[in-house]
């Protein structure tokens, strides 16, 4: 099982994610853009849940996708490879990480989805989904 990591501008140790296959560039672009993510990761056999609060990062689990987005005010800065803050020039995703034989694109989309559906909706509106719809409510659920 080899892990694969594509980064914004390409490395000796990452690939740039305008060589990546069609499907991460998808995933790129629905964590980019509808997350605001900095770095995802999608394990290969562990299943985490939940919600952590770094000094950089905030970061989200659902199954075998976690999110990274950088805090609006972080107790530490942080710079990928070149000395350059994240909320300057490095703005947006930079690092998608994942397991080339154990893949599941659609189920790693629907992840990122019930994440930004966590985070962007409201406790009462979360709720009620739980209620009429029997939508789970948190990242544990």
């Amino acid at each position: 099982m080899a892990n694969i990591t594509f980064s914004k501008r390409g490395s000796k140790t990452t690939t740039n994610i305008d060589n990546a296959p069609f499907s991460a560039q998808r995933l790129w672009d629905r964590a980019d853009g509808s997350l605001n993510a900095n770095i995802v990761r999608v394990r290969a056999e562990k299943n985490r849940y939940g919600y952590e609060q770094g000094d950089t990062f905030d970061s989200f689990h659902y199954g075998k996708v976690s999110v990274y987005r950088q805090r609006q005010n972080p107790r530490r800065s942080l710079y990928f490879a070149r000395k350059i803050p994240l909320t300057k020039e490095n703005k947006g995703m930079q690092i998608l990480e994942y397991n080339t034989s154990n893949i599941d694109v659609q189920d790693t989309l629907k992840c990122i989805q019930h994440i930004k559906y966590v985070t962007e909706t409201g406790y009462l509106q979360r709720l009620f989904n739980r209620i009429v719809l029997g939508r789970p409510m948190t990242l544990n659920s």
